[in-house]
């Protein structure tokens, strides 16, 4: 024999809990676990005891006894002021003891003791009008047939988790929940939500008789056999009042049900939390989209595997001073094409197939409707930055995150002119969908160089995980589009040049005009020799001549062909984007 004084607490394991022992396929000793002598795991448990008295204490109530208290959870959570009853009822019900005033303390004992005395009906008072007993039996309807705990997994991550019990037999069909703020295993659970239900049913009998004086040793929480008409069922004593006699009211109740076995826990490989590196960024100079206002002149697609949540955009214009910009809430779609693009057709289908290999994520194809209507958009950008919009309206799995996309219409919202001719496999390629992010808008922010940091929005922009990306937003957004379907006819006193305008907003109107998107009209009229500009045309309307004298003066002759190159003017940034066309009369 070990004297007290001379026990010792000891471990030679240092392994981590919970992945010692979940990881069965790390440690074959694992399973040695459940009975093993390892404090890893268990040193952070409650016991049911000093939890009480803890509670208690802290409430200041004194004198209470909880030594009787047996078992205990992994934790228990007192998210709010609450009574002392309020904190100790929940464990009450899930660990079955009771709390009773006893010589003028409050004395707490665990359900299912041993019983203390037997009483026959000789044993008791015998009432003037009635038997020395009185049975109540609760109907079986008025029972649950299964009940249901709430609890705190400590093998799920601490995640909420449920444990349930059901009669398999019966006609009853409540249930009762308990929704409980203890910190246990999935195992323990379970064996308290059986306790539970079967201490219901074993407890619906119900007793009240007297007892002489000569019983006062007998107190309530303490548990009696019961003969009446010579069947003996044990009792716990629920309340005695002493008057005359000693009026006692008990419930059936059966130790045996609370020494229900506890079966190892369900061990659970923990998950790991993803290591948090640099995320990959790429910043986007697009034309106008969607119509937003303020005009947004610079844009950021994020991707990361894996994925860290939220991330942050944050800026600065000196790189000193940090404030968020913008929060990506899930990847942007990104990757780079694996073919080689040549420049095709705007306004119709380019038949082309275009492999492209994406990061994460995935592709889906759509119908011809959908995508006039704006689906499958996505840009590719050229060696010397310029991107393209294009669309795409067939997506094919052809390989591990590799898409073959076809149906495309090429040079989408005025961007034919960043059409490459080819465009070379190794482009980056990003789908505009909503994750892509605004990180610059409005007029004051053109040409000012921004800092950007973008890291998990759990850290902060100087973590070393943090993302340096530097950006000067252009006018690309506020150019004006390239006017289209450009023509020539001659008069009696010149040619006279006709274009159609296009806008940046709304410009998908069928009905009437599209707005101008300007604050005034004016194009300016390029009549070109090679490279050279002979003359300029500013007009307030999509058409302008150019008179014989002038063309006499420019040429020598009267022309019957023309090199001519026109582009809308805007207040803000001067030429938009221009069309070339050489056009015969």
């Amino acid at each position: 024999m070990i004297a007290p004084d001379g026990v010792h607490v000891w471990t030679w394991d240092a392994r981590p809990f919970p992945a010692f022992p979940a990881l069965l396929d790390t440690w074959s000793d694992a399973p040695n676990w459940e009975t093993g002598h390892w404090l890893t795991g268990r040193l952070g448990s409650t016991p049911l005891d000093g939890l009480v008295s803890a509670i208690l204490g802290d409430s200041g109530v004194d004198g209470a006894d909880a030594s009787e208290l047996r078992g205990g959870a992994d934790g228990y959570v007192v998210d709010r002021p609450m009574t002392p009853r309020a904190m100790i009822d929940p464990l009450a019900l899930v660990f079955s003891f009771d709390a009773f005033e006893q010589d003028g303390a409050l004395r707490f004992r665990q359900r299912g003791s041993a019983p203390v005395a037997d009483l026959t009906e000789d044993d008791l008072v015998l009432p003037e009008a009635s038997a020395p007993a009185r049975l109540v039996r609760t109907q079986e309807s008025d029972l649950p047939r299964e009940v249901t705990i709430s609890f705190t997994d400590i093998g799920a991550d601490y995640q909420r988790g449920a444990a349930a019990s059901r009669r398999l037999v019966g006609a009853s069909s409540r249930s009762a929940h308990a929704d409980l703020a203890v910190v246990t295993n999935d195992a323990e659970a379970v064996r308290r939500a059986e306790i539970w239900l079967q201490d219901l049913w074993v407890g619906r009998e119900n007793a009240s008789f007297a007892l002489p004086p000569s019983r006062l040793a007998l107190a309530a929480g303490d548990v009696v056999g019961l003969s009446v008409n010579g069947r003996r069922n044990l009792f716990e004593l629920q309340e005695i009042d002493d008057t005359e006699c000693r009026t006692a009211r008990a419930r059936s109740i059966d130790p045996e049900v609370f020494n229900l076995a506890l079966t190892p826990p369900r061990l659970r490989a923990p998950t790991f939390p993803p290591a948090v590196g640099p995320v990959h960024a790429l910043t986007l100079d697009l034309p106008a989209l969607n119509g937003e206002q303020p005009p947004v002149l610079a844009r950021l697609a994020v991707f990361a595997d894996p994925w860290p949540g939220a991330v942050s955009v944050w800026s600065s214009v000196d790189g000193l001073s940090y404030s968020r910009t913008a929060l990506a809430l899930a990847p942007s779609i990104v990757g780079r094409t694996l073919d080689d693009l040549a420049a095709g057709p705007t306004a119709r289908w380019h038949r082309a197939d275009l492999r492209v290999e994406i990061f994460g994520g995935s592709l889906v194809s759509v119908s011809d409707n959908a995508m006039f209507a704006g689906a499958n958009a996505a840009a590719i950008q050229r060696p010397d930055g310029a991107w393209e919009v294009i669309q795409f309206a067939k997506a094919e799995l052809v390989s591990e995150r590799t898409y073959a996309l076809s149906r495309l219409l090429r040079g989408q919202a005025g961007t034919e002119w960043a059409m490459g001719a080819p465009l070379p496999a190794g482009a980056p390629f990003v789908l505009l969908d909503q994750h892509i992010v605004a990180v610059a808008s409005g007029t004051d922010a053109l040409e000012r160089t921004l800092q950007l940091r973008v890291v998990a929005a759990s850290h902060d922009h100087g973590d070393p995980a943090a993302l340096a990306v530097s950006v000067v937003p252009r006018a690309t957004t506020l150019r004006p589009l390239a006017p289209v379907h450009l023509k020539a006819t001659r008069a009696a006193g010149g040619v006279t040049f006709s274009w159609v305008r296009r806008t940046r907003f709304d410009g998908d109107t069928w009905s009437g005009e599209v707005p101008l998107g300007e604050e005034s009209e004016q194009y300016a009229l390029d009549i070109l020799s090679g490279a050279d500009v002979l003359r300029t045309i500013v007009t307030p309307t999509p058409s302008a001549t150019y008179g014989n004298t002038d063309q006499l003066s420019d040429f020598g002759a009267l022309q019957t062909s023309f090199d001519i190159r026109v582009a809308q003017l805007s207040r803000a940034v001067g030429r938009g984007f221009a069309t070339e066309a050489f056009l015969r009369i």
